[in-house]
């Protein structure tokens, strides 16, 4: 009967029912689903073979969070500091993966986001309005920078969430964390961030393409 089901699934062009149980969470189609698949299985394996990377294709993590967690932890306990008085400063760079050209001295890059219900402007480095019908554009790298939660300025920012697929919603895990939302990140805005609220404006691990 599974094997069945499978057949049926992979004739639609649809990830199998007991796939998307054991995997991560996606809401590709099955070409997409498994390119993107491999793409994860690359990035590991580079991690493994060749070292730390630059900058972290923060979509190719099954558990996100955990990467976030461990990043702080590094930090923490590198420069002998209590972890739960730490957060991130959003810093969004000016380009793709290809402008990094080394790692940074603290904290990490990572890339690979998408931006909906909003763009990022290079030449104001902030959030604007989206461009006509392109309702989701690629997002910069952004280097996620330690510091004390007391020294965060959040004026003229919007808090941007950030899920790993366009559902923006998710089950609580064993561990408190949800199955989708991974983080709230920092970008700098000239106008209210409720506009950015009310137009729904989110970043994305992945599309649903």
């Amino acid at each position: 009967m599974q094997l069945e089901e499978m057949m049926n699934n992979f004739l639609d062009g649809f990830v199998p029912v007991m796939w998307v149980y054991w995997a991560y969470p996606s809401l590709k189609p099955l070409n997409s689903w498994f390119n993107d698949f491999l793409e994860r299985v690359v990035f590991m394996r580079a991690w493994i073979e060749e070292g730390m990377p630059n900058s972290y294709w923060i979509p190719g993590f099954f558990f996100p969070q955990g990467f976030k967690t461990a990043a702080l932890q590094m930090h923490a306990r590198a420069n002998m500091l209590e972890i739960d008085k730490l957060t991130f400063k959003t810093n969004v760079l000016d380009g793709l993966l290809e402008c990094v050209k080394e790692a940074p001295e603290t904290g990490v890059m990572v890339h690979g986001n998408f931006i909906e219900g909003a763009k990022w402007d290079y030449k104001k480095k902030q959030v604007e309005d989206m461009d006509h019908k392109v309702a989701i554009s690629q997002f910069p790298v952004i280097w996620l920078e330690p510091m004390f939660e007391t020294d965060m300025k959040y004026d003229r920012q919007y808090e941007c969430p950030l899920y790993k697929t366009s559902q923006r919603r998710g089950e609580l895990t064993t561990t408190g964390h949800s199955t989708n939302f991974i983080m709230m990140v920092n970008l700098p805005t000239d106008v209210n961030a409720e506009n950015w609220i009310r137009r729904g404006a989110a970043m994305l691990c992945m599309t649903d393409e």
